[in-house]
């Protein structure tokens, strides 16, 4: 059975932006007033993956050709997995260090040994 795409567009505006190890960007939004059924969408829509698409103006035509992303229902993203795991094998072993630092740490070092390979 498949879904309707739900597109959420509400006034807002970007109040922060922090870089990540993965080279993504953690990006914080606030949105002005809001109606009680897109605040409802918004906490429906959290914690899963979509696009995010910011414009200071936005029609149907600039929106209609997004990539669809493929993650099965309840399906967390290999990224997340990778961190969950990261962060079981940190607890377990009682690793001294915060475990932000441990998981850049680790990724930088995944991420070098794939560039090894590249050439």
């Amino acid at each position: 059975m498949s879904q309707e795409k739900e597109i959420l567009k509400v006034p807002a505006q970007i109040s922060g932006v922090k870089t990540m190890s993965d080279r993504g960007l953690r990006i914080s939004v606030d949105t002005q007033e809001i109606s009680p059924a897109d605040a409802g969408q918004v906490m429906m829509m959290k914690g899963k993956i979509g696009w995010f698409v910011f414009a200071e103006q936005v029609g149907e035509e600039d929106i209609k050709n997004l990539p669809q992303i493929q993650l099965e229902e309840g399906e967390k993203s290999p990224t997340a997995r990778l961190r969950a795991v990261l962060f079981v094998y940190w607890d377990k072993h009682k690793i001294a260090e915060p475990f932000d630092i441990f998981f850049r740490r680790k990724i930088e070092s995944f991420i070098g040994a794939v560039k090894e390979k590249i050439d």
